[in-house]
């Protein structure tokens, strides 16, 4: 990280020491701002022990920036499939890398148990939590786990991992789950790790970000709509409020209690969300594992650009993909066909967590 080093050598009066799950991070910064931010959003993992060696040690320290960030050349575009627009760029160095977030214009920075980022990070503090939070997967996902891209809620500890496709109603699906008194295990990334009989999974630390879609037909978060949002968003059609991109922040423990976000479970099923909005009536069936596998491309998941260990813009290797069917061996999976019916899902749901 040669050429913003110089940026690393900026005071951090600002500290958080966080246990998330088991793994210890170290975040700093240089704002106040941020800091407080962090503070709320962290404040479940918030650690009591301090870093004078009395607690674990970090198994990252991050620090975040707030201000301009360097120039920095020779950043090469990371190309995504199907024609989607670039969002990162990225510079390779021994053993480090500089990534370029093309939207914002934040940089970061990684290197073995160190990370940073800088930039307007008062404006974009969600960059700043999925910094944090890539640091604590790549600590889990070094001690064998394997990374989903799936939501999970959880009854007594039992879990049920939700995947599908962008789109399919992952979050909208545990959101109405948790409604019915589930606990929320995860948004949108669920780690899982075969362990004697069963799988383990432990969830992100990161609050649900949903579309008002989601919000509008859910019993209890409509309230946090205006009424000018509800009037605008009920002359939608369905699929354009399917479709419709406008992300927010939704603080489980606040609205619902302490103790609502549960990071730790044990997988129970995982259930396949392959509706569509033109598919006919709501219907799930069990398949096996050599059916879950074809259907790999779903739920599989790494970090891309924030594993060091993986070459920018690599493919998944057969060795990746092959630590998936452990996993699967472990649990029961369900196929979910049809239409979207979210209130036969949380039945469904239910019924498979009584057997």
């Amino acid at each position: 990280m040669s050429a913003p080093s110089r940026l690393l050598e900026t005071e951090t009066p600002h500290a958080l020491d966080l246990r998330v799950a088991g793994v210890a991070l170290r975040v700093v910064t240089n704002d106040a701002d941020v800091f407080a931010a962090l503070n709320r959003y962290y404040a479940p993992y918030v650690s009591r022990a301090s870093y004078d060696g009395s607690g674990d040690a970090a198994a990252a320290v991050v620090r975040l920036l707030h201000g301009q960030p360097p120039r920095v050349d020779d950043f090469h575009d990371v190309v995504r499939g199907g024609g989607k627009r670039v969002k990162e760029a990225v510079r390779q160095t021994d053993g480090d890398r500089l990534i370029l977030k093309r939207a914002t214009g934040v940089v970061m920075g990684l290197r073995p148990g160190e990370a940073f980022a800088v930039g307007d990070l008062v404006t974009n503090l969600n960059q700043a939590v999925n910094l944090v939070n890539a640091c604590y997967a790549k600590t889990v996902l070094d001690d064998g786990y394997v990374l989903l891209h799936a939501a999970g809620v959880s009854l007594d500890g039992r879990t049920v991992v939700l995947a599908g496709v962008p789109g399919a109603g992952k979050s909208t699906a545990a959101l109405h789950l948790v409604e019915a008194g589930l606990h929320f295990l995860s948004n949108d990334r669920v780690l899982a790790k075969p362990a004697g009989d069963r799988v383990e999974v432990l969830g992100y630390p990161k609050q649900p970000r949903v579309n008002p879609g989601t919000l509008l037909h859910h019993p209890r978060l409509v309230a946090l709509l205006t009424t000018e949002e509800r009037e605008e968003l009920t002359a939608m059609s369905r699929q354009a409020l399917w479709e419709l991109e406008r992300k927010r922040d939704i603080d489980l423990d606040l609205i619902y209690g302490a103790g609502t976000v549960d990071l730790r479970g044990t997988m129970a099923v995982l259930v396949l969300l392959r509706w569509r909005l033109d598919g006919d009536a709501f219907e799930a069936r069990e398949i096996g594992v050599e059916r879950a596998l074809e259907c790999l491309p779903i739920f599989e998941k790494h970090l891309g650009v924030f594993d060091l260990d993986r070459p920018v813009g690599a493919p998944s290797s057969d060795e990746e993909r092959a630590r998936y069917a452990p996993v699967l061996e472990r649990t029961r999976i369900v196929e979910v066909t049809g239409r979207p019916d979210f209130q036969a899902l949380v039945a469904l749901v239910a019924e498979l967590l009584t057997k």
